[in-house]
């Protein structure tokens, strides 16, 4: 009893020391799969002891989010608030030319694990991405215009250690390498010039950068099935296009409800926080006293602090096999802005132990 009333005040004190805090992601930072989401399958279907048949797990998971709406800070903006009128109105670092109005990111993962031992496990996440974004401005011929990207994102490679193990817990250290193997060359057409341009940061679907992904969780077991996990991405250097994202913190929890033996309802929350983007891609300035010609092109107008909640439903199939599906909300949003900010956001995923 007093290892595990330790294990909570250890927790406790994990959320009380987290900064309060995404925002508005770029495509490459809501591929980033929590380092703990496969493992805890794996950690479920043996907590008996048990050896299972191979060390082998695949997963798929297909995730969405909609950031619809601007918030200043706490503040809600409407789209005639940021977009800049013409002559007409005085020009601010506030308002814009050209407005994104809808941004939608789809990323697909494929990923394989791997039990060395009851102890280690090494993972393999490859994403997908897809982004489209809705857009108004004042320019003449892109009063209403779309912009699409897809391709393959950031490749993430991570081990896990597991820190101990008690009948009713678990502890679990995870760190690794996220690989730039998504684009930060992305083109389209856009009111900026004619002819395609590069894209903003929210359209391009890598980090350029090696990343590290470092989480620590805890999965109490039994008939008080909870966890939670502290995870950061922490970037390193510049790009070829002299920025780097910021860093990402979170802090998550989940509670999930024994209902039947094979469907479990789960309810969580989760605190995140991001910074704001280092350095430029100078390319996306225009030659004018203000050179943002959007919000998505002002490095400055990235990160800020994210509080949501989220239900879904864990459904074990067979042995082998479980879905799993989710839907989230935001319950409190305070951005680095005018920035897009987050409507919700939802995931499915099977996964499979061979």
């Amino acid at each position: 009893m007093k290892t595990k009333n330790s294990a909570i005040m250890t927790l406790i004190w994990i959320m009380a020391a987290s900064p309060f805090a995404v925002s508005q992601s770029t495509p490459s930072e809501f591929a980033e799969m929590s380092l703990s989401e496969l493992f805890e399958q794996s950690i479920d279907d043996n907590d008996d002891g048990s050896q299972r048949e191979s060390p082998w797990m695949f997963a798929l998971q297909y995730k969405t989010v909609e950031f619809k709406g601007y918030l200043d800070g706490s503040d809600k903006l409407s789209f005639d608030e940021v977009l800049w009128q013409g002559p007409s109105e005085t020009r601010t670092d506030k308002n814009f030319p050209v407005v994104p109005t809808v941004i939608t990111q789809d990323v697909t993962v494929v990923a394989l694990a791997y039990e060395i031992n009851e102890d280690w496990r090494v993972q393999l996440s490859v994403p997908h991405i897809e982004q489209n974004t809705d857009h108004i401005s004042i320019v003449s011929s892109y009063d209403e215009f779309g912009i699409k990207t897809s391709g393959v994102g950031d490749v993430v490679v991570t081990a896990s250690k597991r820190l101990s193990s008690m009948p009713d817990s678990n502890w679990w250290l995870s760190a690794g390498v996220s690989l730039p193997t998504g684009s930060i060359d992305e083109e389209g057409d856009t009111p900026r010039a004619p002819g395609n341009q590069q894209l903003p940061y929210t359209m391009q679907l890598g980090s350029g950068t090696y990343d590290i992904p470092l989480e620590l969780s805890y999965h109490a077991l039994g008939s008080r099935d909870w966890s939670a996990s502290l995870s950061a991405n922490i970037r390193t250097g510049k790009n070829d296009r002299d920025y780097r994202l910021g860093n990402n913190y979170s802090l998550s929890g989940r509670y999930r409800f024994h209902m039947l033996p094979t469907v479990h309802p789960f309810v969580g929350i989760d605190i995140q926080y991001s910074d704001s983007i280092h350095g430029a891609d100078k390319s996306l300035l225009v030659d004018a006293p203000f050179p943002y010609p959007a919000s998505i092109t002002n490095p400055d107008l990235y990160g800020g602090t994210t509080i949501g909640a989220r239900i879904g439903l864990s459904w074990t199939i067979a042995d082998n096999y479980r879905l799993v599906g989710e839907f989230g909300k935001p319950l409190y949003q305070y951005l680095n802005g005018p920035q897009p900010k987050q409507d919700w956001y939802s995931s499915f995923q099977f996964s499979r132990i061979f």
